[in-house]
């Protein structure tokens, strides 16, 4: 119940970040190779600019911990595997670019801590510590569903975090960013709900 009821938000906050066309990349799609290094972002920011790359900082450094559980686990396919490293690769790529245009702006990697200041990115993305601790503990076949369940509603908000950038925000960089970010983290869905049934 309390996976169902964290899934239910996730996507509560996506459709309350702006909507989209919703069509997705095909399925069956290669796996993405990761991202060189963006240019360095111009000096032409505003706040949203600054927050959307402090949320997805957190949110990437949490979607790279939960993608590395894959290849501990056993059971998995060689696919799933693959795929969980190609987007463990891209998120780190991603937040090299950002940490590196914060420090060019002079604004620290962490933002505020109060939750209130995330409302109208439709919170702070991230997953509930409890559901990553008890996915930790599982294997097999319950790991992977589990897995497919967690990190489908984790993209999920991802994409929403880039929807609020692209409507509010000012750097051509930050913004080029999240457009790929929603286009990633789209293929990335799809390609998981390939590979897991019931997905």
């Amino acid at each position: 119940m309390k996976l169902a009821l964290v899934l239910v938000a996730g996507l509560v906050a996506l459709a309350g970040c702006g909507a989209g066309d919703g069509s997705p990349p095909n399925a069956g799609a290669p796996i993405s190779p990761v991202p060189q290094s963006a240019a360095p972002a111009s000096a032409e920011y505003n706040d949203a600019d600054v927050m959307f790359l402090q949320m997805m900082l957190a949110h990437n450094d949490q979607g790279v911990e939960i993608a590395k559980l894959v290849k501990t686990k056993q059971g998995q396919k060689q696919e799933l595997k693959d795929l969980a490293a190609a987007i463990e690769a891209t998120q780190q790529t991603e937040n090299t670019d950002m940490r590196n245009w914060l420090k060019n702006w002079g604004k620290p990697e962490q933002g505020s801590m109060d939750p209130n200041a995330h409302h109208h990115h439709g919170g702070d993305g991230l997953t509930d510590k409890g559901l990553l601790d008890a996915l930790s503990k599982k294997d097999g076949p319950d790991f992977t569903l589990d897995f497919a369940d967690i990190f489908v509603a984790h993209q999920h908000n991802g994409v929403a975090l880039a929807r609020t950038e692209l409507k509010d925000g000012k750097n051509a960089g930050a913004k080029a960013l999240a457009q790929r970010i929603m286009d990633s983290r789209t293929g990335e869905v799809q390609q998981i709900r390939a590979l897991v049934p019931g997905q």
